[in-house]
C-alpha cells in the first residue's frame, strides 16, 4: 500500500480541550491542607447549606462536604492555600504562554473557589463554572476506588447519535477521548496529584462514591480573562 494513503493528519474541530499536569506534592504543604480539610469533614460530614448550592437548578439535591461560598464560616478551620496559590500562578503563566493561541495581550486573575471532600454515598451533581473562562480541579487525595469526574458532551447532537448511528457507536472505544463526540459523557482518567484545566462552560459531575476508606478530596479554581491591550500576563493572587 502506498505510504501516502496511510499518512493522516488530524484537526480537533470544535474541541473542548482538557489540559493535565502533575503537581509535585513536596512543593507545598499538602498534608497540612488535607489534615485541615479532614478535620472539617469530621466536624460535619455534609457541609452543604442553602447558600452553598452548586447544582443547576439550585434546588437539586446533593450531599457533600465542601467550602463553596462558606470560606468565612468560623465553625470550620480556614484552609491556608498560600503556597498552593504560588504554584498555581506559575502553572497558569505557563499555560497561557504555551498552550493558548491568542491575538493580543491580556491579564488574568484566579481564585480558589472550593474544596470538596466526599466519602461513600456522597455525590456531586452536574454543574459548570461560568461566568469564569477556565476552571481547574486539583486531585489532592484520589485513590483507585474513587469516582472519576464525568464531563458532559455540550454538542446538541450527542443524545441522538446512539439512536441515529447505532452501528457506529457500537464499534467506538468509549474510553478514547477522540471518540467522546459520539457519547453523552466522558470520564476523564486521572491520578492523585493531577491538575486539570478545562473550559468553564463544560458541565461535569461526580457519581455516587462507592465504599472507600479515604475521602476523595479535590480543590477547584476559577480563572477569568481581562482584556487589557498592551499589558503582559499577570496573576492576581487570592
Amino acid at each position: 500500500m502506498s505510504e501516502c494513503l496511510t499518512d493522516f493528519t488530524k484537526t480537533n474541530l470544535f474541541s473542548c480541550p482538557i489540559y493535565k499536569i502533575k503537581i509535585d506534592p513536596n512543593l507545598y504543604d499538602k498534608e497540612k491542607i488535607l489534615n485541615d480539610i479532614l478535620y472539617n469533614k469530621n466536624l460535619k460530614i455534609t457541609r452543604n447549606d442553602a447558600h452553598q448550592s452548586l447544582s443547576r437548578p439550585s434546588s437539586a439535591p446533593h450531599d457533600i462536604h465542601h467550602s463553596h461560598r462558606d470560606f468565612n464560616n468560623e465553625n470550620f478551620r480556614s484552609i491556608n492555600y498560600k503556597k498552593l496559590i504560588s504554584i498555581y500562578s506559575e502553572i497558569f503563566d505557563n499555560f497561557f504562554n504555551k498552550e493558548i493561541n491568542t491575538i493580543k495581550a491580556f491579564e488574568f486573575k484566579f481564585e480558589i473557589v472550593n474544596y470538596v471532600a466526599m466519602t461513600e454515598g456522597q455525590h456531586l451533581p452536574s454543574h459548570f463554572h461560568m461566568p469564569c473562562d477556565f476552571s481547574t480541579i486539583h486531585y489532592l487525595n484520589f485513590k483507585d476506588n474513587h469516582e472519576l469526574t464525568c464531563f458532559e458532551n455540550p454538542a446538541d447532537f450527542a443524545p441522538y447519535i446512539r439512536h441515529l448511528q447505532p452501528e457506529l457507536v457500537d464499534i467506538l472505544a468509549k474510553d478514547d477521548p477522540d471518540n467522546s463526540y459520539a457519547f453523552t459523557n466522558y470520564e476523564l482518567s486521572v491520578e492523585e496529584d493531577d491538575f486539570i484545566i478545562f473550559p468553564s462552560i463544560i458541565s461535569h459531575y461526580i457519581d455516587k462514591q462507592e465504599l472507600t476508606k479515604e475521602s476523595r478530596i479535590t480543590v477547584a479554581t476559577n480563572i477569568k480573562i481581562a482584556d487589557k491591550d498592551g499589558k503582559t500576563i499577570t496573576a492576581t493572587k487570592y
